[in-house]
């Protein structure tokens, strides 16, 4: 089950290191394949653990998730959140069938 969005930043460690620059730490990220099997607390500890020693500061859903979702790769976030891929091919069939 999906447990949130920031499961789809986290799939993509580049981005959020490009975004965030100097002392964004990687290693706080979760190495799991599938992002979707890590609880909720932990996406949201590990965000703010990778992004805490950086200039834009702790991740905040406010202020750098609309910002990072227009960045972040989707084929790496598909790869690693299967309701990522549901998502965007159930979007793509009805905008097709439109």
């Amino acid at each position: 089950m999906a447990q949130c969005m920031e499961t789809w930043l986290v799939a993509d460690p580049e981005t959020l290191a490009e975004y965030y620059d100097q002392g964004f730490n990687a290693n706080a990220l979760p190495k799991r394949i599938n992002l979707e099997e890590e609880p909720k607390v932990q996406i949201y500890t590990a965000l703010e653990n990778a992004t805490r020693q950086t200039q834009k500061g702790s991740y905040g859903k406010i202020k750098h998730a609309s910002e990072l979702l227009k960045r972040v790769n989707q084929q790496k976030a598909k790869k690693r959140c299967g309701h990522c891929e549901r998502l965007f091919t159930t979007l793509a069939a009805k905008i097709q069938a439109a």
